[in-house]
């Protein structure tokens, strides 16, 4: 049977809740099925599943703020909530995690029309990593990949990531992101747009979808219309880019316009407001959705929001309205990560908009043709989406794969200076390495745990002393270090300085630089962030690794010894304090 005829039949049998389920994508948080995610998927008949298995509960950027109350009226019916506290969830080996989205799989088969779900991660590199046990192979950045200059790296690197994603039955990513970086001091964004220059980033972005689709994983481009211009964290509140309506057609449309040339499947929207285009945040703006990204660049298919529990957008709709306006402007499915009654408030406000007719039936339609005719492009009728959990490590063993994380981590890493002439380094010097403890979605295993680059070091040299603080800023971290370099007479001190946008940066490193100490730096991006984070200038010897992953510290580890030569080039075009 041919998609068109299989897409209708389908459609037809379909309830106007379960139509409304599947322009739903809901978040899930640890490793353990709950109750509100069963409901989630028998009760309000979910398309797919957004994992993040790094924490027992997302913590939702405005919770406390979320503007409106739940809806009174008669037939509204709150949705179930996972009140949870935090911390790491129960550890799940690979196979075990596989098995436990098999399980998730059975319930959606048994729904009338049985529906596959979409298991979607984001797994940029780097920090970005909601994959992250049993070994599997990690990469850098989108930055530090681009620092190759080779395009073909990045569709190895694509390819690597969706065979091992694949494995576990993960076949959606929220990637690439094709932001073009082109404001130094964007806190959100940074290492995880591939450059500030667009050809840059429209080439390898193209690359990466490649190899996504090889793999028969589903890419999403982000953050449309584009976020690279940004000195605001749309997690917390809404960026606004005042950018003109033609620089934004020149520059921040150009890598989407190539990415519709070369068949892209799924487009993200930002939360974002660019005045030059609309008087609304994007995420819910016909002007951007529809009459931009459909009509004007021609983009036949999937699109989808962000997660709709950032504060940019919620702060202004409320939960409910802003999923409804979202869909009402143009957005085929929501991103609900939240695990709690907004649930019931967004399906109720949706349902309640179509009834009203302020989102059509003939709208509701065409928005489920395109995510039911997508999940037939990609085989999840074929099988529904269910793996041989057994399975689901062996790619992570695969010499190829492993082989290129380590070409790739050398061409992450750049040396960008070094006047102290620390590297190699010098094992008759008293040397301090003051470290972060990378807890950002670490799973605190014998493969990927917070101390490794600290255990790193010190397995190569015993009489080195370590200071671990926490990966943020601390006040007793920040008092404590000052006062313990002092006491220690040290010849050089080797400081992490180690960004992502979940931390605030410590102030201690800039503040033993500016007293004289000899600090060799060491960080993951290229940008000194919010004045003391990052890459800090006025460090003597700096070494630059977009690559915060085992294979990026073990690199790191072998730069710093001299045995292997960095080979990265600097990625960026239109800001290079250092001439390279």
């Amino acid at each position: 049977m041919e998609k068109r005829e299989f897409v209708e039949r389908i459609l037809k049998r379909m309830t106007l809740e379960q139509k409304i389920g599947q322009c739903i994508v809901v978040g899930m948080s640890g490793t353990v099925i709950t109750n509100d995610l069963r409901e989630a998927i028998t009760r309000y008949h979910c398309s797919g599943i957004r994992l993040s298995g790094f924490t027992r509960i997302f913590r939702y950027f405005s919770d406390e703020k979320a503007k409106g109350e739940e809806p009174k009226d008669a037939g509204y019916r709150p949705s179930m909530e996972k009140i949870a506290k935090g911390g790491l969830p129960p550890y799940y080996t690979p196979e075990q995690y596989a098995a436990m989205l098999n399980e998730l799989r059975m319930l959606a088969s048994k729904r009338s029309p049985a529906i596959p779900l979409h298991m979607i991660i984001d797994q940029e590199g780097d920090t970005s990593k909601d994959l992250s046990r049993g070994g599997i192979v990690q990469f850098p950045s989108n930055m530090g990949l681009a620092a190759s200059r080779d395009p073909e790296l990045t569709y190895r690197v694509a390819r690597a990531i969706g065979k091992q994603i694949r494995a576990s039955g993960i076949n959606m990513i929220h990637s690439p992101v094709v932001d073009v970086n082109i404001n130094p001091a964007n806190p959100e964004i940074g290492r995880r747009a591939f450059s500030d220059n667009k050809e840059v980033v429209a080439e390898h972005a193209l690359a990466m979808v490649r190899g996504f689709k090889e793999e028969r994983v589903i890419a999403a481009a982000k953050h449309f219309p584009g976020r690279g211009d940004s000195a605001v964290d749309a997690h917390h509140a809404c960026p606004v880019l005042e950018a003109s309506a033609e620089r934004i057609r020149d520059v921040e449309l150009y890598p989407y316009r190539k990415l519709i040339e070369g068949g892209i499947d799924a487009i993200m929207i930002a939360h974002t407001l660019y005045p030059t285009l609309d008087d609304k945040i994007s995420t819910v703006s016909k002007r951007i959705v529809t009459d931009l990204l459909r009509r004007e660049l021609g983009f036949e298919g999937l699109i989808t929001t962000d997660s709709m529990t950032m504060g940019a957008l919620i702060d202004r709709y409320g939960v409910g309205e802003a999923c409804a306006r979202a869909l009402q402007a143009g957005a085929d499915t929501i991103l609900m990560k939240a695990e709690n009654r907004w649930r019931g408030e967004m399906f109720y406000t949706v349902e309640k908009w179509v009834r009203e007719g302020r989102i059509t039936e003939d709208e509701l339609d065409e928005k489920v043709r395109r995510i039911l005719s997508i999940k037939y492009d990609y085989g999840l009728f074929d099988d529904f989406g269910f793996v041989d959990a057994e399975d689901a490590a062996k790619p992570y063993r695969e010499r190829e794969i492993v082989e290129l994380s380590r070409v790739a981590a050398r061409k992450a890493t750049i040396l960008v200076k070094d006047e102290l002439g620390a590297i190699p380094l010098d094992r008759k010097k008293k040397t301090l390495l003051i470290n972060q403890l990378n807890t950002i979605k670490s799973p605190n295993d014998i493969y990927d745990h917070p101390a490794l680059f600290s255990q790193l070091m010190e397995s190569e040299w015993r009489e080195l002393q370590t200071y671990e603080v926490d990966f943020g800023f601390n006040e007793d971290d920040e008092r404590g270090v000052l006062e313990y370099v002092e006491k220690g007479d040290y010849e050089l001190i080797i400081c992490t300085s180690f960004y992502d946008r979940s931390k605030k940066p410590h102030r201690f490193v800039k503040e033993l630089i500016k007293r004289g100490y000899p600090v060799l730096l060491i960080t993951n991006t290229p940008y000194c962030i919010k004045e003391t984070g990052g890459l800090i200038p006025e460090a003597k010897s700096i070494l630059l690794s977009m690559n915060l992953t085992p294979e990026g510290l073990r690199t790191m580890k072998e730069v710093l010894f001299g045995r292997i030569e960095p080979e990265g080039s600097w990625p960026l075009e239109n800001y290079n304090p250092f001439g390279l």
